[in-house]
């Protein structure tokens, strides 16, 4: 009777154990490589160990290849050398023998090895070379919460009440466990509960289920590049008769959106699994553990997306100020052509008042590039300077006469203020050129927003796909639901009317029209929706499209 006792104590907590055990974050990669090594007749065996020893050396660092940059396997190969590829059997969790044989003075065995990407990851980050490249972006995390028994709690939602931030901050389990895995992976992150009170967040973004407009917009006033955005919540689980332990649930989703261009980055979901006596503890174990699971697969994503970026390189955006002369913008692009290496092509998107907006397709991100220009002599431009760079843009100036940046349209500061109104027939143009269309990923209404492409292939007769070259991320992507659009005149504000709108310029919750920067337009997001309400168009300049308030001036219907 005790052993059977005994047995199945070991079998509930092996159980137990499979229950709560954290999956890998990463799946193994497995790759073919060929080893070889010195041969001469009479030494096969040894010869062969010898080669398989070479062969798996190889997996390793053609894994590593993957995850680091050229130029950093170059620079830093003795470090990676000395403490990773040293220790190769270590992350070759199996291989199987492809073929093997001496071949002249060689002995050659082609494996199939399967790496464990997950060690070596931690590996790399630990000898800082995994984000050594793309900065380590600053990380803002903004997770509603849910326990058992709570409503959702949000930190936002408290801004400016130093107490109540500080105690919601640190109630929140599984933004707590996200900070604690980032932090891990050498992420910088952005602690909200330290600039409490330093700025403001508009009434809008007070919600649970937040933007990526909002995300990106107390992103930017905070000074992170990435914000994480997403919602958690636990629940109980079926409870065992007569047992005082009850099991809990808990699931969270999120995305990364970088706040420069809105791009996302990463999207996933986690799950977390507890037993407990009390449900509040219960609750948070199990959403500190889907949130473990979230964050590794959220930093796969996050990584892979920058890593690709920094090697494969992009559009980058750089806004020209202060040009006097045509033909110094003409020398400027010229001069950076053919004396930076890494740059593929120059596309000039516009050139007015002494201001021009310029891609560059660089091999590299925008802080690479802008250093490589900082350092160049331009004798044609003596004034040149580099005055801000982010990951996808950079500021220049010539040195010359500046146009005034233009002023952002305030808020009308009571219900008595100037009412703006529609434009006429005669001002309804389309915003961008005749090329250029916002792209969905799908179909209205379940696709409601889009960002800005450059058409590159046209849409054939029995297929109406196109593929666009995108301004917010500088990828080309492949789609066929594209709209061109122009201003909407008041006769087409009507009730039910598909009306597509500028999210960038949001102040107090109204969103208004885009700026003269045609630069900013194309590359940030762009949404549609219905009228639901034109009653305010006469007295406030208004119309509320499914919920959002959008001044008239930032109202836009398909260009037929």
């Amino acid at each position: 009777m005790h052993n059977r006792l005994v047995s199945l104590f070991i079998m509930i907590t092996a159980s137990v154990a499979l229950l709560f055990q954290q999956p890998s974050y990463a799946e193994p990669q497995v790759v073919n490589v060929t080893g070889v090594a010195p041969y001469s007749a009479g030494n096969d065996a040894k010869a062969r160990d010898m080669a398989i020893q070479d062969a798996m050396r190889k997996a390793v660092e053609q894994a590593v290849g993957t995850m680091v940059t050229a130029e950093t396997m170059v620079q830093d190969y003795q470090v990676i050398r000395d403490n990773v590829l040293t220790k190769t059997q270590g992350y070759i969790q199996k291989y199987d023998v492809i073929s093997s044989g001496a071949k002249g003075n060689l002995y050659e065995v082609a494996i199939s090895a399967t790496v464990a990407v997950e060690n070596l990851k931690d590996d790399l980050a630990a000898l800082g070379l995994l984000h050594a490249r793309v900065e380590k972006p600053r990380v803002l995390f903004m997770i509603a919460e849910q326990n058992i028994g709570q409503e959702y709690i949000f930190w936002w939602r408290w801004w400016g009440d130093v107490k109540a931030v500080g105690q919601h901050v640190d109630m929140t389990a599984s933004e707590t466990a996200l900070k604690e895995e980032f932090i891990n992976k050498g992420f910088n992150i952005v602690d909200a509960s330290a600039v409490t009170g330093k700025i403001e967040i508009s009434n809008a973004y007070r919600m649970a289920d937040l933007t990526d407009v909002g995300a990106k917009e107390i992103g930017r006033k905070l000074g992170a590049e990435v914000v994480i955005k997403g919602k958690a919540m636990a629940k109980e689980g079926p409870r065992t008769s007569g047992s005082n332990v009850g099991s809990y649930l808990a699931d969270i989703t999120a995305s990364a959106v970088r706040v420069d261009t809105g791009a996302v980055l990463a999207s996933a979901r986690g799950h977390g699994v507890s037993r407990h006596i009390s449900e509040v503890t219960g609750g948070t174990e199990a959403l500190e553990r889907a949130a473990k699971e979230l964050s590794g697969k959220m930093i796969d994503q996050i990584t892979a997306k920058w890593t690709q970026e920094v090697q494969a390189g992009g559009l980058i955006q750089i806004t020209v100020r202060g040009i006097e002369e045509y033909s110094d913008l003409t020398g400027f692009k010229d001069a950076i052509k053919t004396q930076i290496r890494g740059i593929n092509a120059i596309y000039q998107r516009s050139m007015e008042g002494g201001a021009a907006l310029i891609e560059v397709d660089y091999k590299g991100n925008a802080q690479q590039l802008a250093d490589e220009i900082a350092k160049k002599k331009f004798a044609d431009i003596p004034k040149l300077k580099v005055t801000g760079a982010t990951t996808n843009t950079i500021e220049i100036t010539f040195g010359g006469a500046i146009a005034p940046p233009a002023k952002a349209t305030e808020a009308p500061s009571s219900s008595t203020a100037p009412a703006q109104q529609p434009v006429s027939e005669s001002q309804a143009v389309s915003l961008f050129e005749a090329d250029e269309y916002i792209v969905f990923d799908g179909a209205f209404p379940n696709y409601k927003w889009g960002y800005v492409g450059k058409m590159v292939t046209q849409p054939t007769k029995t297929n109406n796909e196109a593929e666009f070259l995108m301004y917010n991320d500088g990828s080309k992507k492949w789609g066929k639901f594209f709209k061109t659009i122009r201003r909407a005149t008041a006769s087409e504000l009507q009730l039910g009317a598909t009306i597509y709108y500028y999210t960038h310029n949001e102040k107090e919750g109204v969103y208004y029209s885009p700026p003269d920067d045609k630069s900013e337009v194309r590359r940030e997001q762009w949404y549609r929706n219905v009228v639901t309400d034109n009653s305010l168009i006469n007295n406030r300049g208004i119309v509320i499209l499914g919920g959002a308030k959008v001044d008239v001036s930032n109202t836009f219907v398909e260009k037929k």
